[in-house]
């Protein structure tokens, strides 16, 4: 049995200047100061909206306030804007969402880190004291034509808040490390679930809760920068795979608990991590298959005795490995001095008794086969000389 040891190491060197893709990330303004105009994306370019009309925060004034905001700060530059993500209206449902074009399409194939920042308004006199989850942003490679009398665009978002995000003092970041199909370059941030399907937690000392609106900033798209696991993968029986998640300001949980950056595994399963670098955190996850290693070695004589004294009666080769489900093709040939073929066999479990030999001394023979090994077909041939002794 060969013994393989498989070492993956899984270390990435957070990037130092990664490009964002999202331009004006910030939300900053840009057009006049004071800002005058009251159409969100004549300020805040290239950013636009689906539906409603989204609020923007910034010292330039209109249209948002201090009050509006509970004093709040953007997370990054100057501004941010604000939008409406849970509760109905009558028969309609209480969403805005930002869109806006990437600098560039993502390339296929290629992981990206993808982040928002996100804070929750508590505002009793407008019901804006809940705290939900599904705040996600969507990636798509074409605009979307129209949004649907409801106001809810039905999506699946590739970055999306699975808790509800209730936290009221400082920033949440939604992020993400996908994978991209190629051809994305439009994003849009909102709910994209129904209200019956989105969790819905009442801010603190919340009075009458009814809808939800949170704030956006600093919007992200860049090439990964944090450390990943390795693709799904094979172990050979008493094989090990050491993998590490490390770098600066990297923290790791296995889903054993553990929180050391390498984890040996010696066993087929499903591995994951949380993988966080202090502002990003995510969950990514290994897939261990075991399979056979063995390298199928096939042994033959160099002579017999076809005397019918039971003893080397018989010419016939020997598999050092498991025959059924790991040997796919067998095909054994022996040819006379004359090069005639005498004997032909597709299985090793059938043997030449040499009765048809016509002549005693050498023969030649030639063997092809094929095994499965490691998830590969793996061929074989081997020549050699038996001696036939009467």
């Amino acid at each position: 049995m060969k013994r393989l040891t498989l070492l993956i190491f899984a270390l990435l060197s957070t990037a130092l200047s990664a490009q964002n893709l999202v331009r004006n990330g910030s939300l900053e303004n840009t057009g006049d100061c004071p800002i005058l105009d009251t159409v969100f994306s004549d300020y805040v370019h290239p950013w636009t909206f689906y539906n409603g009309d989204p609020d923007y925060y910034h010292p330039c004034g209109f249209p948002g306030s201090d009050s509006a905001t509970n004093n709040a700060l953007p997370f990054d530059g100057e501004g941010f804007a604000g939008i409406d993500v849970y509760g109905t209206d009558g028969t309609n449902f209480n969403r805005e969402y930002l869109h806006t074009e990437l600098s560039r399409p993502l390339e296929e194939g290629k992981f990206y880190r993808v982040s928002f920042y996100v804070l929750p308004r508590n505002n009793d006199l407008k019901g804006d004291s809940y705290g939900i989850n599904n705040i996600g942003l969507l990636l798509t490679d074409t605009v979307m034509d129209s949004v649907p009398s409801n106001n809810l665009i039905v999506a699946s978002p590739q970055v999306i808040a699975r808790e509800p995000i209730v936290q009221e003092n400082y920033w949440t970041s939604v992020c993400g490390i996908i994978k991209a199909k190629g051809g994305e370059r439009y994003i849009t941030i909102g709910n994209f679930s129904q209200d019956a399907e989105t969790m819905a937690v009442p801010l603190e000392n919340a009075g009458s809760p009814s809808t939800a609106y949170y704030m956006i900033d600093y919007v992200e798209v860049v090439e990964n920068d944090i450390p990943q696991l390795p693709q799904d993968t094979i172990i050979c029986q008493e094989g090990r795979i050491d993998l590490r998640i490390a770098g600066p300001n990297i923290s790791v949980q296995w889903n054993d608990e553990t929180t050391n950056a390498n984890l040996i595994i010696t066993k087929p399963g499903l591995y994951w991590a949380n993988i966080s670098n202090g502002i990003c955190t995510y969950t990514d996850s290994i897939l261990v298959e075991q399979v056979n290693c063995e390298e199928c070695i096939i042994y033959a004589p160099t002579a017999f005795t076809p005397n019918g004294d039971n003893t080397n009666d018989l010419f016939e080769v020997t598999p050092v490995c498991e025959v059924d489900g790991y040997l796919e093709h067998f095909d054994l040939r022996i040819f006379d001095k004359w090069g005639r073929k005498v004997f032909e066999s597709q299985s090793p479990e059938v043997a030449w008794d040499g009765k048809n030999a016509e002549h005693k001394g050498v023969y030649t023979y030639t063997l092809e086969y094929r095994f499965s090994s490691e998830r590969e077909t793996k061929t074989r041939i081997k020549r050699g000389f038996v001696t036939l002794l009467k």
